[in-house]
């Protein structure tokens, strides 16, 4: 799993190091002082499968960014993180296309869960901020990250649904894409919730339906 960190103060991100290597075993970290270093890392690594942005960096903040790396990377999962607790800044970060907003008062347990909860393809928004932001607009961002690109799924995703039709077990995607088995198993998920299947078969056939994979006979021959 390949995750760009994109915080001007090394020490949060020597700490953040941490608590991301708990996440997956074989999490790769890219790091970005700024937005230009982290426009430069988005442009150039087309393996990125999350980007943890800073909302308070020097020069361009985060959520002025936001846009900028969304047109680099419309099917990128970008996650806000903050020291600030503002319902204002939640609002406007899913607005403008984050799926996540992390406070950096929250405990490292915290923020692994809303990191699983976000690589399985939902938004996520502490739940002592949830009375504070709109139903609504939560589910908004769904339609903000689907708006940005033709797929229902995440670039990582199609790669992995690709795999899936060919009848490739989670260990054996895992080694092709050269992550860890349980990063696929979350993935897995992930398509199948979006899909509404409930097997891999139901969701190669969904999937071949609607254009994300070559053709039906390849979808017909996964195994559930």
């Amino acid at each position: 799993m390949h995750i760009l960190l994109v915080d001007d103060h090394t020490l949060f991100r020597e700490a953040l190091f941490h608590v991301l290597n708990q996440l997956d075993s074989s999490v790769f970290i890219l790091e970005a002082n700024n937005v230009e270093e982290a426009a430069q890392l988005v442009s150039r690594s087309r393996n990125l499968d999350l980007v943890l942005l800073d909302i308070d960096l020097p020069g361009m903040d985060g959520l002025t960014a936001l846009p900028e790396l969304r047109e680099l990377a419309p099917t990128l999962p970008i996650v806000l993180l903050s020291g600030s607790e503002n319902a204002s800044h939640v609002t406007r970060a899913l607005e403008k296309g984050a799926i996540g907003y992390i406070p950096k008062s929250c405990s490292s347990h915290e923020m692994l869960t809303a990191l699983r909860i976000i690589l399985q393809g939902d938004v996520y928004v502490p739940p002592r901020l949830m009375g504070k932001v709109s139903t609504p607009l939560i589910s908004s961002a769904h339609s903000v990250n689907e708006q940005c690109t033709s797929s229902p799924l995440t670039s990582r995703q199609i790669e992995v649904l690709e795999l899936m039709t060919q009848g490739l077990p989670n260990k054996s995607i895992a080694r092709t894409l050269n992550v860890a088995e349980g990063t696929i198993k979350l993935h897995v998920a992930a398509i199948l919730r979006t899909l509404g299947a409930r097997n891999r078969t139901e969701a190669a056939i969904q999937a071949s339906k609607l254009g994300l994979i070559d053709n039906y006979q390849q979808a017909s021959q996964a195994t559930s």
